[in-house]
């Protein structure tokens, strides 16, 4: 297809795309961060009341109360009354309990939940079923992973990601740790887990346990260090796959701006109106320039001149700090699923895949991962 006025070209490579929008939400047997909630007529639990019941069900199925308390801050921000729609029945409530989850593990935890459940979704909402289902749950992991020195954190992937992912990525129960850098979804869980240990009562809990998760290694960088990771020796292929994994990330942050600023920035304190503008105008900032900056680079095994290198560091650089803009005000982790990719793409030779189309000025190539790239247009 030939270019016309002030367009764009973006390569597309063919295959995996349904694959690749399941990708994007992160996966796993509970609720991505990526998934917007939907609400729910208001119920609140106070704080105390959910930090006893956390406490209480942590030692009936013998898990740390401070993995409890976290994992329902990352879940749902400790909301009792959140849900998200899902194959398996949604997800409900603080702890973003599936409806097929719950039904597996309610037989063997209802002697000790002191309380029936009716096996249905709204059913989750209760307080105590849900935070009780979300402690047997995670326990049913800490009895796995407990004499591992990371046991914390491999307890939490497998709550959010699965056990088979985690199984996957880490087969040695009791030794076995993460890869560097760590897979895109682990990132992305470990950051929010990461944000849960600042909680007040997180803290407090982890005190009261004598527990200090090892959170350590495998941190994605930002700005300058990331775009320092690219070589001298990148080619226009390997720099095209990069601007595709910017564009991704670009697109995730405008759609946080876009799905959640109804509901969450009334909720959060600190972010005012202003404060979503700018970042807004951040967003479209670094979007033309990725967009006028692709165009530049070659699509070819050919070594990027010095002028186009700096340009593609430019971009990252740029790219990953507007982007770590929106982590910072909404609790989200793209920047750091970027730095990951980034640091992978730079270490890897690319080969040519699919042709390239054109597309209006304004709109953001999405890059997918998989087997190529999907083209996604975002309006302004």
């Amino acid at each position: 297809m030939a270019a016309g006025g002030n367009r764009a070209a973006i390569a597309i490579g063919l295959g995996a795309a349904a694959a690749a929008i399941v990708a994007l939400s992160g996966g796993g047997v509970h609720a991505s961060e990526a998934d917007k909630p939907k609400k729910l007529p208001s119920k609140k639990t106070p704080t105390s009341a959910r930090v006893s019941l956390a406490k209480k069900f942590a030692k009936v199925f013998k898990v740390p109360s401070s993995l409890v308390l976290a994992t329902i801050f990352a879940q749902s921000s400790n909301r009792a009354n959140t849900f998200r729609a899902n194959k398996r029945g949604g997800s409900w409530g603080y702890g973003q309990m599936t409806l097929a989850t719950a039904k597996e593990i309610y037989p063997r935890a209802k002697a000790k939940l002191g309380k029936a459940w009716d096996g249905t979704g709204k059913g989750l909402l209760d307080p105590s079923i849900n935070i009780g289902l979300t402690a047997a749950y995670l326990g049913t992991y800490w009895a796995r992973y407990k004499q591992n020195q990371r046991n914390w954190m491999l307890t939490a992937y497998a709550y959010v990601l699965g056990p088979g992912r985690v199984r996957a990525v880490v087969p040695d129960d009791k030794k076995g740790k993460p890869p560097k850098p760590l897979p895109a979804d682990f990132a992305r869980t470990k950051a929010r887990f990461v944000t849960a240990l600042n909680q007040t009562d997180v803290k407090r809990a982890l005190t009261d346990d004598l527990v200090k998760p090892d959170v350590s290694g495998a941190e994605a960088l930002s700005g300058k260090a990331l775009a320092n990771t690219i070589s001298t020796t990148t080619t226009g292929y390997q720099a095209r796959n990069m601007f595709g994994l910017m564009t991704t990330r670009l697109s995730n942050a405008y759609g946080t701006l876009k799905n959640y600023d109804s509901w969450r920035i009334a909720e959060k304190t600190g972010i005012d109106a202003g404060s979503v503008k700018a970042a807004r105008q951040y967003l479209d900032s670094t979007n033309s320039m990725l967009s006028k900056y692709y165009a530049q680079m070659p699509e070819s095994s050919a070594v990027l001149t010095s002028d186009q290198l700096t340009k593609l560091k430019t971009a990252v650089s740029t790219s990953s700090v507007a982007i770590k803009t929106i982590d910072e005000l909404f609790g989200t982790s793209f920047w750091k699923e970027l730095g990951v990719e980034i640091v992978a793409a730079a270490k890897t030779v690319s080969k040519k895949i699919g042709e390239t189309i054109a597309f209006p000025a304004g709109m953001i190539a999405v890059g997918a991962v998989g087997v190529g790239f999907l083209i996604l247009a975002i309006k302004k």
